[in-house]
């Protein structure tokens, strides 16, 4: 016996504890969690235990939602309970009606159960016969559920029909006058209420437990015949918008429990489709979803794992499905999973980017979903994981850590479906997260509070993606191409050197967010593979300067790749390694002036004195601004900028009268004149050997010409 102090989000006492004492609760709340889906509030004055027989278990768990301080007593049977009571006369009347509250909240738990378990056998029924009217629409035989015709409702608790509830609830009705009148005239009032309350209590315990394991085991055992019916509406609803398409009626069917249908074609059980459905609610609920409480932090965690679970499976169906539901096609793209979540509007604009959406008819920008179909299809290797590992050598590290034994990395180094798992999981889900613009408030499903601007606009197209690209493939016009050579024994030429273009992969991830990066700038060891970037959907920042960013990232990281470990060396000139000099050693260097060194000081700082990070910076400028004759760098960064990333002919053109770019364009110019000159009498060699040039060669003519 004695007072004790609780904590706010401590548990007191946990579902199944035995009852040994009880507890009046003199400052603070206690939250009961009865199950999933109920949660009961005790306030000043409760009696935590009462409701409980001595040496019994505890129904709910009982977590301080604030700072608590209650007096404890000892509980061996109902006179310790009496005892308690009669100890304290001063508070007993709040006791009463902290203790009415809770047993009319508990009486009226046990109604909603009672309705939610009778709804649902009325609604089983009303879509079995709704089940079969689609089957006779679609021309196709129905199944049989006859269990689900049988299906019947228990028996109203007769706690509900009888005295005890209208006692509780007209208690809770008149308690103001009763806390007045009555419970202060006499202690037994007070002691005698609040053991009746107990003991209604105890009484309604065991049918909330019977209704709820009835709802339960009918949404189990009806499973089968729901994820059918789904199913098949699913395919109605979608031939119902096909019709009002063709039509030009306007009246498009509204997407009504896309949860569900994507549950449904994913063949996903209770045991995550429900966790995932309360998940989703409770988010829809939180005043604040950025929020990065603990609590907050579970709810989109959990969201975020069944989220991926429900993608890999809906999405190995859909390679088999004639038809894909509209709602899935939106998940797939843009990370929809709820109308409400996403809101009406929202909604409405994602089902009509779903359906207008094109495809790159040069397969190298593409949704997400479209990337993994090409994996599963053996047509691009997947992307390395987060420790640089390309497909194989993740492989080998997870048999060298024990996770896998050798036979079974055999067997999965060809594996399609293998293959396409690990994208999901590895580069897709952490691209999404990185690209979503904040990795603490992150959450894959769609949600209509991360929406900043309209979805239209945001909406990152092919066509959009591909003129932003181009434009900045005008500027840089050598951005992505890259060394590579070939061979002709036949005119004994041992190694032909040569510069080739590969684009880029844009991936597009499912999500609305503000950033794009470079996951990889080659596969595998190959250098002449493309590059894999990834980019939100729908994108809220300027969609070209991202992807200058994303060029910028892959310049350097080429660079790198190529020149190994002399990235770094300046004796062997390379963007990198001028680069880094000129950021290393900057303070000594006389080209620049004491003001132009403080503004190589602060990029170095704000940019956490990364050089590539620097260099990123400034690509930018050099693209956007000075590429237009607007000064934005300093000399020695022009002049490296303009040796690697040479502008583009029709700028060069333009820039050739400008002071600061006259004599970087003249030199360029001289090189490059002598560069055409010797591949001129190289070719004119060629040519009197064979009829025409090889195809390397022609690659290198049209470069030399850009």
């Amino acid at each position: 016996m004695g007072k004790l102090e609780i904590s706010k989000g401590q548990f007191l006492h946990r579902k199944g504890d035995t009852v040994k004492d009880i507890a009046i609760i003199l400052k603070g709340s206690f939250t009961l969690c009865y199950g999933d889906e109920v949660q009961l509030t005790a306030g000043n004055g409760a009696i935590i235990g009462a409701f409980h027989p001595s040496g019994g278990k505890y129904e709910y768990d009982y977590k301080a939602a604030e700072d608590c301080t209650l007096f404890t007593y000892d509980y061996n049977d109902e006179d310790d309970l009496a005892a308690a009571i009669a100890a304290t006369p001063s508070i007993a009347p709040v006791m009463v009606s902290a203790s009415i509250n809770l047993a009319t909240d508990l009486i009226n738990t046990l109604d909603d159960f009672y309705n939610q378990a009778q709804n649902l056998c009325d609604s089983m029924k009303s879509d079995y016969n709704d089940y079969k009217n689609i089957c006779a629409t679609l021309m196709i035989q129905p199944q049989k559920f006859d269990y689900v015709n049988a299906l019947t409702a228990p028996d109203k608790p007769t706690i509900l029909t009888g005295w005890q509830a209208a006692l509780c609830r007209t208690c809770q009705e008149k308690n103001e006058l009763l806390r007045k009148e009555c419970y202060p005239a006499d202690i037994n009032f007070c002691i005698g209420t609040i053991m009746l309350a107990a003991r209604l209590a105890q009484e309604v315990h065991p049918q909330i437990d019977f209704i709820t394991a009835f709802i339960q085991n009918t949404h189990a055992a009806t499973d089968e015949f729901t994820a059918e019916y789904r199913a098949q509406k699913a395919k109605l609803d979608e031939a119902h918008r096909q019709e009002a398409l063709e039509a030009g009626s306007g009246n498009i069917p509204k997407i009504t429990n896309a949860l569900q249908t994507i549950l449904a074609f994913a063949g996903i059980g209770r045991d995550i489709g429900d966790p995932l459905a309360k998940d989703i609610r409770l988010f829809m609920q939180a005043p604040d979803k950025a929020e990065k409480s603990a609590e907050m932090r579970r709810l989109r965690g959990d969201i975020t794992k069944n989220f991926f679970t429900i993608y890999e499976a809906a999405f190995f169906k859909s390679l088999e499905a004639d038809i894909i539901p509209a709602e899935v096609k939106m998940f797939f793209l843009f990370g929809f999973i709820d109308e409400e979540l996403a809101g009406e509007e929202n909604t409405a604009e994602i089902y009509k980017a779903a359906l207008l959406w094109e495809e790159d008819p040069n397969d190298l920008i593409m949704p997400a979903y479209n990337w993994l179909k090409k994996i599963s299809l053996g047509q691009a290797p997947p992307s390395k994981d987060e420790f640089d590992n390309d497909w194989p050598d993740h492989l080998k590290e997870e048999v060298r850590q024990g996770n896998l034994k050798q036979p079974e990395a055999d067997a999965m180094l060809n594996d399609p479906k293998a293959m396409a798992r690990f994208e999901l999981h590895n580069m897709i889900a952490n691209a999404n997260k990185m690209t979503y613009g904040s990795i603490f408030s992150y959450i894959p499903a769609f949600y209509a509070q991360a929406v900043s601007r309209p979805l239209d606009i945001c909406l990152s197209t092919v066509e959009r993606v591909r003129t932003a690209l181009n434009h900045i493939r005008e500027i840089d016009f050598g951005c992505f191409y890259r060394p590579a050579f070939a061979t002709y024994p036949e005119l004994k030429i041992n190694r032909y050197d040569y510069n080739r273009e590969v684009l880029p992969y844009i991936i597009l991830m499912p999500n609305y967010g503000s950033r794009g990066l470079m996951w990889q700038e080659i596969e595998g060891r190959k250098r002449t593979t493309p590059a894999h970037m990834v980019l939100s959907i729908f994108h809220s920042a300027d969609l070209e300067t991202t992807l200058i960013r994303m060029c910028a990232q892959f310049r350097w990281e080429m660079c790198k790749r190529i020149q190994g470990v002399h990235y770094s060396d300046v004796t062997e000139p390379s963007l990198t390694a001028e680069y880094c000099n000129y950021l290393q050693f900057y303070k000594k260097n006389s080209t620049l002036s004491a003001d132009m060194k403080e503004r190589v000081k602060s990029a170095l700082k704000r940019h956490g004195n990364s050089y590539s990070k620097v260099f990123a910076a400034e690509y930018e400028q050099f693209v956007k601004n000075e590429s237009e004759g607007l000064p934005r760098l300093n000399k020695v960064s022009r002049e490296i900028l303009f040796k690697y990333c040479t502008f583009g002919r029709s700028y060069r053109d333009t820039l050739s009268i400008n002071p600061q770019y006259k004599p970087l364009i003249d030199r360029w110019n001289i090189a490059h004149d002598e560069k055409q000159r010797t591949f001129e009498l190289f070719t004119r060699r060629i040519l009197g050997q064979i009829p025409e040039l090889p195809e390397e060669m022609k690659i290198e003519e049209a470069y030399l010409k850009l």
